[in-house]
Order: structure tokens, then sequence, then C-alpha cells
């Protein structure tokens, strides 16, 4: 279905430094005015620099921008399947004036011009298809063709427009979920422990840091691991472990190994976290907490691991650097978010990135070796067939 091959590159319509800020239309224009005036209105101008209204200004800023419009380079087979798609879900309507594909059932308020669909013949890309169409849309488009590369024939959720479900796809079994529930409920007996017993400031006791180690306290190597800052800080990481953590643990093998593996996989690369962490901060004495080292390992692994149990991806696939890349401006993001929130609040709140590539590069680097052997087998001999095709290109 792929037809002519194309490298699914999303770039930017207008350039970086509009993207910053994001705004493309007079409609635009007028509501993030009125939103400033009316922030004015209600409080006064030092109203701009307090946490209470910065926060709803950075994420208003944040939503606008994952809509900012881009563009990716399509084949005429993609771009056909593209229009299919569009008047088969009933999602996007087709205007008779301009050609456009716009969302059904929105407001007048709600049809900004850069959150259209549009595709137009690019004869200087080699007569291909330009598809113009906002960032989050396009990384679901994007995806649905990469789904459709990897499990051929897919279903579509109807749910969403361009969602893919694919066809073997099946439930995952309560086992799958043990060893992430019991992390999770470590890290939740460990936050009341704390709260009962030391109060709110005694959550630094078990933080680590090169403070902490000079004094001897040398379990926090470990009991960082399930110690988090607050309610927000545990709610969060225990998410992203109830989505990831099922999924992983059924590719690594029938339990209890399976177990036994998830269960090393985060504790070695929140070890591989907390000396990234240690190596940067040698004389630091802001303890870190959380389980991020360890999920975020959990992560790298997910990301070179495939559903139907093939071959392991290559740290130079295409699919395994976009997703590191996105990790990156992920963490880039809540830092920013973070130091603004300190800096208006009275509280400093702070972002252990240090553990997270640190756990991220354990993952993805080691990571393979908590496979099944027979997984990681498939993967060598995968590798070699290919090795002397990419040779003869080179």
């Amino acid at each position: 279905m792929q037809g002519p091959s194309t490298d699914l590159t999303i770039r930017s319509r207008y350039g970086w430094l509009r993207d910053l800020i994001p705004i493309y239309s007079p409609v635009q224009l007028a509501l993030n005015a009125a939103a400033i005036l009316l922030i004015l209105w209600l409080h006064d101008w030092r109203a701009l620099v307090t946490q209470h209204t910065a926060l709803p200004l950075l994420l208003g800023w944040a939503l606008q921008f994952m809509r900012r419009p881009s563009t990716m380079h399509l084949s005429h087979t993609q771009a056909a399947w593209v229009e299919a798609t569009l008047s088969e879900q009933k999602f996007y309507d087709r205007s008779e004036t301009d050609g456009r594909w716009w969302r059904t059932n929105q407001d007048w308020w709600q049809r900004w011009p850069n959150h259209c669909v549009e595709l137009q013949i690019d004869l200087s890309a080699g007569d291909g298809v330009t598809l113009i169409a906002p960032r989050d849309v396009m990384e679901t488009i994007r995806t649905a063709f990469e789904q459709m590369e990897e499990h051929g024939d897919c279903w579509f959720d109807g749910e969403r427009p361009f969602a893919l479900d694919p066809p073997d796809t099946a439930p995952l079994p309560p086992t799958a979920h043990v060893p992430g529930t019991a992390i999770g409920a470590a890290s939740v007996l460990a936050m009341i422990w704390l709260l009962a017993t030391r109060g709110p400031d005694g959550i630094v006791d078990w933080g680590l840091s090169a403070a902490a180690l000079a004094e001897g306290r040398f379990e926090t190597i470990v009991l960082h691991m399930v110690t988090h800052g607050g309610l927000w800080h545990l709610v969060m990481n225990l998410s992203v472990l109830a989505a990831i953590g099922g999924m992983l643990t059924a590719r690594l093998g029938p339990p209890p190994l399976a177990w036994l593996r998830f269960l090393l996989l985060f504790v070695f690369s929140a070890l591989a976290g907390a000396a990234l962490f240690l190596v940067l901060h040698p004389m630091g004495s802001v303890p870190m907490v959380g389980a991020s080292g360890g999920i975020y390992g959990l992560i790298a692994l997910l990301l070179r691991t495939r559903a139907d149990g093939g071959p392991l991806l290559s740290i130079k696939s295409k699919k395994v650097r976009r997703s590191g890349w996105a990790l990156l401006k992920e963490n880039a993001f809540l830092f920013v978010l973070l130091a603004l929130m300190s800096w208006f609040g009275d509280a400093a709140i702070g972002l252990a990135w240090e553990a997270h590539l640190g756990g991220f590069l354990f993952g993805m680097i080691a990571g393979p070796w908590f496979v099944p052997r027979t997984a990681r087998s498939k993967g060598d001999a995968a590798a070699a067939s290919v090795q002397p095709a990419l040779s003869t290109i080179g």
C-alpha cells in the first residue's frame, strides 16, 4: 500500500520561529488577546506572573502548539488512501469551494483555517502530493501508515480518525499486569508510610543525593525508586506504568520469568539513572526521588520490541530514533513547565532528567538482554540476513 518510497517526515509549514508563537489566523489572535485581557481585568498586570495564571497560559500555548500546521510528502497511493479514509470515516467533510477537509460537528469558532486537512500536488518533490494538516493529525496519519506496514491489513477503531487497531490484537492476560502492579503498590505504600511516620518533609529522607551517600545513607539507592515528591508525581508515574507494564510483560515470555525480567530491568534502569544523576551532581545535596528512571528503561525496551514477537528493532531505525526525539522534547517541555511553576511559586520543583536519560539509555542498549533468548536469536538472525544487502547499497 505504501507505493513509492517516502520517508514520512513531518515538517513545519511556516517555520519553527513562528511555531513558537502558534497563532496562524485572526480568530486565534483575537481569542488569545481576549484571554490575556480577561486575566488583566479580573486581577491586575501582576497576575500574569503568578503560578495560578502562568500555568493556564502555558497549557493554552501547548494545546495550540500541538495543532501547529505541518506538511508531509506522500506518494499518490498514500494520498489516495488518505482521501478514501476521510470519506469513509465521516470525521471530516470536504468543502466544495476550496477542496479542503474540515472536521464535522464543529462550531464556527472552532473552524480555524490551520485546522483543516489539505492535499496539494507537489511537482517540485518528484510529482508527489503534499499533505497539510495540524501536527497532531499528521502524527496519527503517519502512525497509521507505519502500523499498516508492520501488521498488514488493519481495522479502524471507529472512535478516532485514522486510529488503527491491528486485527490480531488479543487482550492481555491478567498475569501481565503483576510486576507493574507490584511496583505501583510499593510506591503507594512508601508514600503512605512516609506521610504517616515522618510527615510531608520526610520524603526527602528517602531521596538519593551525593550528600545522602556521604552521610552513609546507602539505603536511598534503592528507596528512592519507590518514593515520590507528591500525589501528582505518583499518579503521573503510575499512569505511565499502567499503560506500558502489561504490554512489555507480555513480550518478555511466560510468567514467572517475565515478571523477573520486568522487575530486573526496572531496577537496573533506575540504578543507571541514579548513577548518571550522581555523576553529573557529585557534590549535590538536592535529593532525587521517583520511579521515572526505571520507567524510562521499560519504555526504551518497549520501543524496540514488537507486539507480534518479531525481531527487535534496531536503535538506528526511524521509529526508535523518532520516539527518542519525542521523549527528549517531552522532557524539555516538562523542564520548562516545572521551572515556571517553581519560579512563580514558593517551592522549588525540579526534573531529574539525568535519571530519565540514564534509565532510557540502559533500556535501549542493555534492554534486549532481558528479552527471552529465542526472541534475541530471531533478531540477530534477521540482522545478519539484511546486512549483505545493506553493504551493497552503501
